[in-house]
């Protein structure tokens, strides 16, 4: 479901939060596991452990029906019937937005017996420890059992000075805190680490690992000190949780092998490079007590002529598939795919493998400044659907920061709870109980949330998107995403002006009345405003400048520019409150060299107009240039700030 298919009738009281239901329970008459959790969840919701006039008594009835929750409420009683924490935790959550006199019944069967989040900490944005409980809370109340921490470098090794060197790694305490937490809530932490490539960001100190370094992000495999380090990483997380479950990644190591690994021992087929690895690893894994899982998706593009995961020509040698060790999972990850068919037929592979997989869907939060919700419900929706059907056990929905890691992470809850919803009701999303649920787990209205995600529009997945992001980043004189925007049949028509100036106009009357608990509708706001700002000045630039209008120039110049340089820098300043109330600092320097860049060249096109008014040139070249057909989907900062590689 889109955004354009919610009820958009429904409204909320915005001159104050969302009230939610107070719940009162008798401490004495549940069990330790479930008395521990809520004694937790009352540190931020109205949970009491006597009775109250004013709240609903709950009573919780454990069964032995495997995933099951049944949740009745009637005469100010709740009776709670579940299975285990995770179901007794997610009809709580579902209560606590209950409206005063509801009587109501749920009933749910919980479609994985393992059904988690990961949380990417490597892009830039470490969450803090603070922020990380937070979530695990929600985590709980939505009925969340499993979450991974992504952390490339981000954790800090013994005797690695350089691991995670100014990048916010977490400590050891802070992992166990972590994990203390999550466990008292029923969640089990599960590590999430690299154990062979996307380690660019400790390969760069060459000074310290030149000797493990085959390309710029892929570990050299076959030497000792490779699987030294490797080691010391095991042990960290060996001894940081509970957990003897470690996700050791190995995904995209598309040049394995073809660095100096080849320089020392020739070309070998990357198959068997790959299986060797893996075969260490695991055997070091086992040292430690650990039980593996890998992202799966080298095995089929080492067996496609393309290099394509999902290419359905990719063919895994028989000897190949049976070399790869037993004792490891595969996870099979697929964040794009909107026919349930297509994921049918990938378990399948996976299986025909000899492995049962994992399944890693997506909530969409990477690449951009905030959630889109019309990619999660087209490419999430149809991939629990598939897994059902296919009885899979186990399913994971990631969350990636990709390119810097500024998204709001929060404006993703809605899809947190989306997920949820789908995974306990048979692959199908009620819109009044994943609103009634939001409500009571995030203070929030479902309703305004869903206005954020509208600063991303999308129709179809496979038409593609049109990034707040990228237009902000675009350069102001060059405009390669606008060009691009022109060059696309799906968007030629559209007009970034016009479409984000009525995105200013909708979260306008939401502004002051979010208090954090969800997606941050006053950044949405300067957001969707500085881009209708700079994008009317780019067109006012283009415009004036082809009809030599020499009036309007000069308005740009002396108006226009400076005002979206101000409300530039008030975006800097919603985006730095957003960043620092959920992030630790380390990584916000590169939003600020961004920011800061994009100012610099905003003072420059004024520059360039004065030049040209003045006579001391004769024309602005880079105006000059022709409309080339950029029919490119920009995904990077790197891309559309400069024609030029960054060097």
């Amino acid at each position: 479901m889109g955004v354009a298919d919610f009820n958009h009738t429904k409204r909320m009281d915005h001159q104050k939060r969302e009230t939610i239901m107070k719940l009162s329970y008798d401490p004495n008459a549940i069990a330790p596991d479930l008395k521990s959790a809520l004694s937790i969840l009352s540190e931020e919701y109205p949970l009491v452990s006597e009775p109250s006039e004013t709240a609903i008594r709950v009573v919780f009835h454990p069964t032995d029906q495997a995933g099951a929750l049944e949740v009745k409420v009637g005469d100010g009683t709740a009776h709670v019937h579940y299975s285990d924490l995770a179901q007794a935790c997610r009809g709580v959550g579902w209560l606590l937005g209950l409206e005063d006199g509801d009587e109501k019944e749920i009933h749910e069967q919980a479609g994985f017996g393992t059904m988690g989040l990961m949380l990417d900490c490597s892009r830039n944005a470490v969450m803090t420890v603070g922020r990380v409980k937070k979530w695990l809370r929600r985590m709980a109340l939505s009925g969340y059992n499993i979450l991974m921490l992504y952390t490339e470098d981000t954790y800090q090794l013994p005797d690695e000075p350089l691991f995670g060197y100014l990048r916010g790694a977490y400590t050891l305490d802070e992992i166990r805190g972590i994990d203390d937490y999550a466990a008292a809530l029923g969640i089990e932490l599960i590590p999430c680490v690299q154990a062979l490539g996307h380690l660019e960001q400790i390969l760069k100190w060459r000074g310290t690992y030149a000797e493990v370094r085959d390309t710029s992000s892929v570990l050299l495999v076959d030497k000792a000190e490779t699987y030294a380090l490797i080691g010391k990483m095991l042990r960290f997380w060996s001894q940081a949780v509970r957990s003897r479950r470690i996700h050791i990644g190995m995904d995209e190591t598309h040049d394995l092998g073809r660095g100096r690994y080849m320089d020392l021992f020739g070309y070998k087929r990357g198959f068997d490079i790959f299986n060797g690895h893996l075969s260490k690893v695991v055997q070091l894994c086992m040292d430690q007590g650990l039980h593996p899982m890998i992202w799966s998706d080298m095995y089929f593009r080492m067996g496609s002529k393309t290099g394509g995961y999902y290419d359905t020509e990719s063919r895994i040698p028989d000897e190949v598939a049976a070399a790869i060790p037993r004792e490891a999972q595969l996870v099979y990850w697929d964040y794009y795919h909107t026919t349930e068919e297509f994921y049918e037929e990938w378990i399948k592979r996976h299986r025909n493998m000899g492995f049962e997989p994992v399944m890693a869907s997506g909530i969409w939060t990477w690449g951009r400044f905030v959630y889109s919700h019309a990619f999660t419900s087209q490419t999430a929706l149809p991939c629990v659907r598939a897994c059902l059907k296919e009885g899979l056990k186990e399913i994971i929905f990631t969350m990636w920061k990709d390119d810097g890691g500024g998204v709001d992470f929060d404006s993703a809850l809605t899809g947190v709870l989306y997920a949820a919803e789908a995974a306990y009701n048979g692959g199908q999303v009620s819109e009044d109980l994943w609103a009634s649920r939001f409500k009571g787990v995030c203070k929030a209205d479902l309703t305004a949330q869903l206005r954020i995600p509208e600063l991303d529009p999308c129709t179809r997945y496979e038409d593609g998107e049109v990034k707040s992001r990228m237009l902000l980043w675009d350069d102001p004189l060059f405009g390669m995403v606008r060009k691009s925007l022109l060059a696309r049949k799906e968007t030629e028509n559209f007009d970034p002006a016009a479409y984000y100036e009525k995105r200013t106009d909708d979260l306008s009357p939401l502004i002051g009345q979010d208090e954090g608990e969800a997606g941050d509708l006053e950044f949405a706001h300067q957001l969707a405003h500085t881009v209708a700002l700079k994008a009317r000045m780019y067109d006012r630039l283009i415009e004036a400048y082809g009809e030599k209008d020499r009036e309007s120039l000069c308005s740009v110049a002396d108006e226009a520019i400076p005002e979206v340089a101000s409300e530039l820098k008030k975006l800097w300043q919603q985006h730095r409150r957003v960043w620092m109330a959920q992030n630790k600092p380390f990584g916000f320097e590169v939003q600020c060299i961004r920011y800061g860049g994009l100012i610099l060249r905003l003072e420059e096109v004024g520059l360039r107009i004065r030049e040209y008014l003045s006579g001391e040139v004769e024309q602005i070249e880079e105006l000059e240039e022709p409309l080339e057909n950029l029919a490119e989907s920009f995904n990077q900062y790197k891309s559309v700030a400069t024609a030029s590689c960054i060097l």
